[in-house]
């Protein structure tokens, strides 16, 4: 099980930060489909070069007991009940304040929103604020889902920089990876996850928590194949 977030007033790596604003990530999204020559939530399959390399949904870590597993993805993979059934996911972390919870009171689908583009409206200066905003979503992903067998969806429109962030953050928390490593082991099982903007300070933020130990991480935990 996930333990609870310890509290501490000890400070934050880098002080509280962030403030004043938030990138458009909707706009980066379709501004990345852009460059990529991709219509809006194209999957693979459905062509051949870039687009058949960009797929709506990508496993990035697997449960070494329960098998279940961790999937960053779009907008459409989040839309399509049957999607998410052929790959077990019943549990969905919706990164932002703007898409729907498509399948909401439908079935077994459980939903947590995570408005991570906002991080820095709930972090101050301290680890334990930080854990704070953290610490639940890594409980629904953790508990809730993966240990008792259930794949987990991450997911924001394109599955690139809210969502990329998020899966970052739980390769760092679950492999005890830091901001680094993690950025680029998600990106060789999603190429195109780009944590822009303020987050890699919101990562580091993350980093120093887990490094206080005011964040904990599961334990018994090594690497695990994502295919």
């Amino acid at each position: 099980m996930w333990p609870s977030a310890r509290s501490s007033g000890a400070p934050g790596a880098g002080g509280p930060g962030g403030g004043g604003g938030s990138l458009d990530y909707d706009a980066e999204a379709r501004r990345l489909w852009l460059r990529l020559g991709l219509h809006e939530g194209a999957e693979a399959g459905a062509g051949v070069g870039v687009q058949s390399r960009y797929h709506a949904l990508d496993p990035i870590w697997k449960h070494p007991q329960t098998g279940a597993r961790i999937y960053v993805g779009n907008q459409s993979a989040a839309a399509d009940a049957s999607m998410l059934a052929q790959h077990g996911i019943t549990h969905v972390v919706n990164c932002t304040d703007n898409i729907p919870c498509f399948h909401e009171g439908k079935g077994a689908f459980q939903y947590y929103r995570f408005d991570v583009a906002w991080w820095w409206r709930h972090v101050d200066g301290s680890h334990a604020s930080t854990a704070m905003f953290v610490a639940p979503m890594l409980a629904f992903v953790y508990n809730k889902a993966l240990c008792q067998g259930h794949s987990v969806l991450v997911h924001c429109l394109a599955g690139a920089h809210r969502a990329g962030t998020t899966g970052t953050l739980l390769l760092m928390v679950l492999e005890n990876m830091r901001p680094r490593e993690a950025v680029t082991v998600a990106k060789m099982c999603r190429p195109i996850i780009d944590p822009i903007g303020n987050f890699p300070e919101f990562l580091n933020r993350v980093d120093a928590a887990v490094a206080s130990g005011v964040l904990p991480t599961p334990k018994g935990h090594s690497a695990a194949e994502t295919k």
